[in-house]
């Protein structure tokens, strides 16, 4: 009774007052950034008519999510949802695989670690399906086919490791997933996400994370990505005594060099490409940061020039930090 006692005291102190954040969902995908939240819309009006569809992003950004929320969203979504390694799928027999995959989706992942032998297969396969599936779509064939790249295929072709027919075919429709660093926005909105969700796994009720912990999480770089958010806030939750996670739960994260504070050579490589960039959300926050540069750094007079409320200033440079 005391434990119980005790519990119910801790549950009922809430933590010091925060900001309401504006949280866009999709599917089993969770975003707090206007880059991701844009990102949903794309996948969102993409899904009901694509074939090849690729992935692009770092490992633990959140591909295979990805991947499934489009299945999810798609004219496969009746049926299965396979996924399996593009090296095995090429060398393996792939009969079995398609006739699991049969009317859904098929999930190709680190294509660009292909050899040129296997990238040949796979154009080779690929034409075979199109061609087939086209004819007899009831046949015992995938409805949908996506890859999913830690590197990105067009690069890579340029570099002459892809085979630029392969590549075309590939990118025709394309979904980048920024890492984590690039959509601070988000970490908060994970980690709350994540504290409930692992709780609940766990029948453990949580509520959420103290702002003291909030703020170490924003600290940190996250190398490993959603991936590694989400295995941090796990185990603050197997450590926390309440229903709020504090600053104690969250173990050690990595070294003070990592942080983003401090990767200096990032951000000159970042500004170096500014003017070939054309990635249409870091044009707007460049614009942004031009219109504060005039007005000192002053906030509320720049949200002015711009035509945008305060919070939607906050709301765009938030999601380029």
């Amino acid at each position: 009774m005391g434990v119980l006692t005790q519990w119910s005291n801790r549950a009922a102190v809430p933590p010091p007052h925060r900001e309401d954040r504006e949280v866009y969902r999709l599917g089993r995908m969770v975003a707090g950034s206007l880059i991701m939240e844009r990102l949903f819309s794309r996948l969102r009006q993409t899904a009901p008519h694509v074939r090849i569809v690729t992935l692009e992003g770092e490992a633990g950004t959140g591909k295979t999510l990805a991947a499934q929320t489009l299945h999810s969203l798609g004219p496969a979504s009746g049926a299965a949802f396979v996924p399996c390694t593009a090296s095995r799928f090429v060398m393996a027999e792939v009969q079995p695989l398609l006739e699991e995959a049969r009317g859904g989706t098929l999930l190709l992942t680190r294509v660009a670690d292909l050899t040129p032998e296997q990238q040949s297969r796979l154009f080779d396969f690929l034409e075979w399906w199109e061609h087939r599936s086209t004819r007899d779509p009831n046949g015992f064939f995938p409805r949908q086919i996506f890859f999913s790249s830690r590197r990105p295929l067009r690069q890579l072709s340029a570099d002459g490791r892809m085979r630029a027919d392969l590549c075309y075919k590939l990118i025709a429709i394309r979904f980048v997933l920024p890492p984590l660093r690039e959509r601070r926005g988000d970490i908060s909105v994970l980690a709350e996400h994540f504290t409930v969700e692992q709780g609940a796994m766990r029948d453990k009720p949580m509520r959420g994370l103290y702002p003291a912990a909030l703020q170490r999480l924003q600290s940190h770089s996250w190398p490993g990505n959603v991936r590694e958010l989400e295995t941090v806030i796990s185990n603050a939750v197997v450590e926390c005594e309440g229903q709020w996670v504090r600053s104690i739960d969250i173990a050690a994260l990595s070294p003070a060099a990592a942080r983003v504070a401090e990767v200096p050579a990032a951000r000159v490589k970042a500004v170096a490409a500014e003017d070939e960039d054309p990635n249409l959300d870091r044009m707007i926050v460049r614009h942004i940061r031009a219109v504060l540069t005039k007005t000192g750094g002053n906030k509320l007079r720049a949200a002015q020039l711009l035509g945008i409320s305060r919070s939607t200033l906050y709301r765009l440079l938030e999601s380029q930090v």
